[in-house]
């Protein structure tokens, strides 16, 4: 339903615009070798090194990124929008195609111009290749404007950004559940929306979302999809929480002017996930600023009490995630992991 070409052709065009090119200045592959060791460090989880990892790393223009992620946002879409047209007439098809293919070019667009770097694990809804290692994207053209433009120096934020990236590569391929978890939650949440809005409502919904971020989906959740919503919400707190609660941490012994660097980019949160950006605009499940900041604080309660080892039962199995209520106290998921 969706033209991917075409809309591939608006990001280009709006991403284009206002492009820096990269640099091949900075030893990216370096770099990220010189934080898995402090990062193992302090978590304990301990990451293959070298080539051996299989990890691509890719410094990468906007156009680059959009390519690479127009599979990530077909494999989201494309199986919500069957179920919802199966049956629809022509017009509806065309004109529900063309406004959202619109959107979608302009919503890539947007983001390849914000995203610095990228930890992608692969579509979520894909089945192909789940535990194996992701792809890191920098995107050093954005990362030197942003330089400037929040006033930091150029290489501290790389370094920064690298670090970013590989305390998700700790979550995802130290535990590669994970992925296929998330897929799951996903599917169970988007997928069944489309049959129970029909076509008419489902674009009409998406592209309200797609434009505004807005929760228009949620109002039709059953008990079930808004269990699985909650979930993913505090999944999303978890896993985001805890990258910034072990980045903190690791980043003030490894990257000068750290503090600074932390304040400024936490005035522009610049570096939230740019896929997961999408999914919370296309499906409502809008993630706020609080509930990251809520998952930090989970990380440190707990890993003030039990240390990091107690803390990384989280990652164990799906069942040791913990949900909304033990986001915000952290004592109900201590109490449910140490009871009989």
């Amino acid at each position: 339903m969706i033209s991917w070409s075409a809309a591939r052709a608006i990001a280009v065009a709006l991403a284009s615009r206002s492009e820096s090119p990269p640099t091949t200045d900075f030893d990216y592959p370096g770099a990220v070798e010189e934080t898995l060791t402090p990062l193992s460090d302090f978590t304990g989880i301990v990451l293959p090194r070298g080539p051996a990892a299989g990890r691509q790393l890719l410094v990468a223009n906007r156009a680059e990124w959009i390519d690479f992620n127009i599979d990530g946002f077909g494999g989201l879409m494309e199986p919500v929008l069957k179920r919802a047209t199966e049956g629809a007439g022509n017009v509806t098809w065309a004109i529900g195609g063309a406004t959202l293919t619109a959107q979608m070019g302009l919503l890539l667009g947007f983001l390849s111009s914000r995203v610095l770097g990228q930890y992608d694990t692969g579509p979520l809804l894909s089945k192909e290749a789940a535990n194996g290692p992701g792809k890191v994207f920098f995107l050093d053209g954005n990362i030197t404007a942003a330089a400037g433009r929040i006033g930091v120096p150029l290489d501290g934020l790389r370094l920064w950004i690298v670090l970013h990236e590989m305390t998700h590569a700790l979550q995802f391929e130290g535990y590669p559940w994970l992925r296929g978890h998330l897929g799951g939650l996903l599917e169970g949440l988007v997928g069944p929306l489309a049959e129970k809005l029909g076509v008419r409502e489902t674009i009409s919904r998406l592209s309200t979302n797609l434009k505004t971020g807005g929760r228009s989906m949620e109002l039709v959740m059953s008990p079930e999809q808004r269990a699985s919503f909650d979930r993913m919400q505090a999944a999303m707190s978890v896993i985001e929480g805890y990258s910034d609660f072990v980045m903190h941490n690791v980043g003030k012994g490894l990257v000068p002017h750290y503090e600074h660097l932390k304040e400024r980019m936490s005035k522009s949160r610049a570096h939230r996930p740019p896929f997961e950006t999408a999914v919370f605009r296309i499906t409502g499940l809008d993630v706020k600023l609080e509930q990251y900041r809520l998952g930090e604080r989970f990380a440190d309660a707990v890993a003030r009490r039990q240390g990091m080892e107690g803390l990384n039962r989280v990652w164990e199995r799906p069942e040791n995630l913990p949900d909304l209520a033990e986001v915000r106290d952290p004592g109900l998921w201590m109490s449910r992991m140490d009871g009989p």
